[in-house]
């Protein structure tokens, strides 16, 4: 993570978070310094947004989370590459997750051809990790239910991961009889942190951010990628190391 001190523009500092400088006994020159937080372009106009809400506020991972950056799973391959370059044209070399479905891309070469152009355009910015790419297969739920169990089986749509998730997943919510789509997709729902703190709590967000990482790779040595479910989200969380 790249240090720097604070030397922008007042309107910028929302962007920035504190880290302790040594004592005035250790180094009396030394200033406040500043971390520039990695945002988010996600794909879901709800799950995501407040999924990394409440990441940032209950837990040691940090991202900078803007609901303008949030909603265009249908076309991201055309609205992703706008957002990417409006972020970093006011914040140099910030790092950029871009987190969405895979599941309406699987089986389709048109679609794929349009992640392929896409990862075209920022192909340098891929190269040296300035744009990490988190796809999920089928979708963010997966991720969610690798805090339960290690499930590697192809599952190509929201409702075969939503049965299988389920039963998990909706006692992490104050009133679990909601049905689960409304849950996982309504704010009034989502807004509320207590589902993601039970849902990291225990050490499961580590299990996950292991098992989707171990996982992925197993897989792409055997040339079996594209034929079961993953996520690439544990590259958000890998970006802070010394937390795991």
């Amino acid at each position: 993570m790249k240090e720097r001190e604070l030397a922008e523009d007042i309107k910028q500092q929302q962007y920035f978070e504190a880290v302790p400088a040594p004592s005035p006994e250790k180094d009396e020159g030394t200033r406040e310094m500043y971390t520039l937080l990695p945002f988010i372009i996600g794909g879901g106009q709800n799950t995501e947004r407040w999924y990394f809400e409440h990441i940032s506020k209950i837990t040691k991972y940090k991202f900078k989370v803007i609901p303008e950056y949030f909603g265009m799973e249908s076309n991201y391959a055309m609205v992703f590459p706008e957002k990417i370059k409006k972020v970093l044209k006011d914040n140099v070399d910030v790092m950029i997750f871009c987190v969405f479905d895979w599941d309406t891309i699987h089986d389709s070469k048109t679609e794929r051809m349009k992640y392929v152009e896409f990862g075209d355009q920022f192909e340098t910015e891929i190269a040296n990790g300035t744009v990490r790419i988190c796809r999920n297969m089928p979708s963010i739920e997966y991720w969610f239910l690798l805090h339960f169990e290690n499930y590697t089986g192809l599952l190509k749509n929201y409702r075969d991961i939503s049965n299988r998730l389920a039963p998990f997943i909706k006692s992490c919510f104050p009133d679990p009889t909601i049905n689960l789509t409304k849950l996982l997709k309504a704010e009034k729902h989502l807004k509320d942190s207590t589902w993601v703190q039970n849902l990291c709590n225990h050490g499961k967000l580590n299990k996950a951010i292991k098992q989707a990482e171990n996982n992925i790779k197993a897989a792409i040595v055997a040339g079996d990628l594209d034929k079961q479910s993953y996520s690439f989200l544990y590259k958000a969380f890998k970006y802070y190391p010394n937390t795991l």
